[in-house]
């Protein structure tokens, strides 16, 4: 049998490979489409309508078949443009958005959203613009009366059109009610899988910018429990699979922009299997695991500069994958005179550490940044750690609120000292982002003197990768200028009526620091649903 991607017993769509991994074999070429420039096509790429007459039909470009929109539409991709909102929408305008790049359409006294379709139609871009910025439903019944719009564009849905109540919505829809005025929408991940002859990928989707942390568990090579970590509430799948996998996965990828994640494993015996297997879901609160601690062991602990160190730990047996959600931090327990005392971390990825730390890239280990305090019991007991060495974590924690910056393009991250942990997790997903693209992230570093800074070469590395990426150094010790957080200092970046005004400020260091700069963001006018303070 070909090792080719075989349907999910969940879903009724064939899900292809994750985005960016080709498929196998006679469809290696085959890549998840990104959103590219779409043109009008010349009469001599198709000859007529989609009709379903193949005479009608374009030559589409290479990854923009059926199956590819199926993928697409299943990835998470926010293809309505509301953020998962249902907005009435008047004729009025309907008919501004008319444009290829801006394409909205009415079927049925519903509007969809169909500018990322332009390039799958099958009848072509010109044909599909005959129906944008108008009620399509007399063309649509004339040339498509046999298609299944609801299913085909349901995640395109914008709402519906005023003066045209809409018809019942069917199952097929996968519509969502408008929560402007009720209680929002508890999001609720859906599971899914896929499978080549050598590796089995489950799927865990939730809604953009949902910023998952997900906990997985093995029991044995057949039993998994995977907790997805969503808005202060966990979802537990107790998962029986049909045979045998490695352990640990080959590759896990959570989207912070699409809010899927991605579990990739690898299976003993290459063959393709007729299921998953089963799974049972179930919900947890926060409070429910306030108590839960997975072990950890040392693997190595070097001193990175003058008063800081680096720790990596993996799980016991390498049992359990954590992946923590954007800005989110573990609490590290340790025994002292004792007790069990414990201190807010908050993990760094391996590339920004030395190379020999990457050697020990896992899916499984964690890597710390910590600052030894002469009189800190947790640091300088952790500083003290051999490998092989145990101790204790919580789950993830924390109250950032990733959805919070999509309205924001001009951002302002303010870190003190070891508080630039939880800013490092942030700047890859906002450099990355798609969807309101990013104009300008400053990162402003407070320090006493060189000596204390962090990952220089690294910040570095990144304003010369991305000049969105501005890195501001502030020593309040240097030997000539110092500087520390003032008004002066920051209002340069709110004057107002300037295009590039920050409109968004994330903070983490001190207390006695988080006070002072929200007090100087404060005196600038900023309103405290633009800010943002890392707290442990």
């Amino acid at each position: 049998m070909s090792d080719l991607s075989h349907k999910s017993a969940t879903s009724n769509t064939l899900l292809g490979p994750p985005q960016g991994v080709p498929l196998p074999r006679a469809s290696a070429g085959l890549q998840l489409p990104t959103t590219a420039p779409q043109k009008l096509k010349s009469n001599a790429d198709c000859s007529g309508s989609a009709t379903g007459n193949p005479r009608n039909k374009c030559a589409l470009k290479p990854g923009y078949s059926l199956m590819s929109w199926i993928r697409l539409c299943n990835s998470g991709a926010d293809l309505s443009g509301t953020g998962g909102r249902v907005v009435p929408v008047t004729r009025s305008e309907l008919a501004l958005h008319n444009k290829v790049t801006d394409a909205w359409m009415a079927i049925r006294g519903r509007v969809f959203n169909v500018t990322r379709y332009m390039d799958f139609h099958p009848g072509g871009v010109d044909e599909l613009m005959r129906g944008v910025g108008q009620d399509a439903t007399t063309l649509f019944d004339k040339v498509h009366a046999w298609v299944n719009y609801p299913q085909l564009l349901g995640k395109c849905y914008v709402g519906p059109l005023k003066e045209n109540a809409p018809g019942p919505l069917t199952e097929t829809d996968s519509l969502k009610t408008d929560t402007r005025d009720s209680k929002p929408v508890e999001i609720v991940p859906r599971f899914d899988w896929i499978q080549q002859r050598s590796e089995l990928t489950l799927f865990f989707y939730t809604r953009s910018f949902s910023n998952p942390g997900l906990i997985v568990r093995r029991k044995d090579p057949q039993q998994l429990v995977a907790r997805v970590f969503l808005e202060s509430r966990w979802h537990t799948f107790d998962l029986q699979l049909a045979g045998k996998v490695e352990w640990p996965p080959k590759a896990v990828r959570v989207g912070t922009e699409t809010g899927k994640t991605e579990l990739v494993l690898a299976k003993e015996e290459p063959a393709p299997w007729t299921s998953y297997g089963t799974h049972t879901s179930r919900k947890l609160d926060s409070l429910d695991t306030q108590e839960e601690t997975y072990e950890y062991e040392v693997l190595a602990s070097n001193d990175f500069n003058h008063d800081s160190f680096e720790l990596s730990l993996q799980s016991v047996q390498m049992e359990v994958l954590m992946v923590l959600p954007v800005g989110h931090h573990v609490n590290i327990q340790v025994p002292v005179n004792g007790d069990e005392i414990q201190r807010s971390y908050t993990p760094v990825d391996h590339r920004y550490l030395p190379s020999e730390t990457n050697a020990l890239a896992s899916s499984v280990c964690l890597h710390f940044l910590i600052k030894r305090y002469t009189n800190g019991p947790v640091s300088s007991h952790l500083h003290q750690l051999q490998p092989g060495c145990r101790l204790h974590l919580s789950a993830p924690r924390g109250g950032f609120m990733l959805s919070n910056l999509t309205a924001n393009r001009n951002i302002l991250l303010l870190a003190a000292g070891s508080g630039l942990t939880p800013i490092l997790s942030i700047i890859p997903h906002l450099l990355k982002r798609n969807t309101n693209r990013i104009e300008s992230l400053h990162l402003y570093y407070f320090n006493k003197t060189e000596a204390d800074i962090w990952l220089r070469d690294k910040l570095q590395n990144m304003q010369t990768e991305d000049e969105r990426f501005i890195c501001t150094h502030i020593l309040s010790q240097a030997e000539e200028q110092p500087q520390r957080i003032s008004s002066e200092l920051l209002s340069p970046l709110f004057k107002e009526n300037q295009p590039d005004r920050c409109t968004y400020a994330a903070i983490c260091g001190p207390t006695s620091f988080n006070t002072a700069a929200e007090d100087v963001l404060k005196s600038l006018n900023v309103k405290p649903n633009q800010i943002h303070i890392f707290r442990g």
